[in-house]
């Protein structure tokens, strides 16, 4: 598993990341609760930045998505940016 730290990039799904048709935005980890728990500063396509706090990261984009979509809330749920 990858270890969080404070200025790494992620990309964050949810409403916190909606904007211009997208449903995920980049984000910065701002600070580290645990391994899976991060604060980011959020920013979505042609809208203002945001800011989600206890945002739970994933590794990939899918296990993100897979527990989006068994949730019935929306949150902000963060991932490690796929590698090219």
């Amino acid at each position: 598993m990858t270890a969080p730290s404070v200025g790494r990039m992620v990309r964050v799904i949810g409403p916190v990341a909606e904007a211009n048709g997208a449903d995920e935005a980049p984000a910065i980890i701002t600070r580290v609760w645990s391994d899976t728990m991060v604060n980011v500063t959020v920013f979505p396509d042609n809208a203002d930045v945001r800011r989600a706090t206890s945002v739970r990261l994933f590794e990939t984009e899918a296990e993100a998505r897979e527990h989006a979509a068994r949730t019935d809330y929306p949150m902000a749920l963060a991932f490690w940016p796929a590698r090219v």
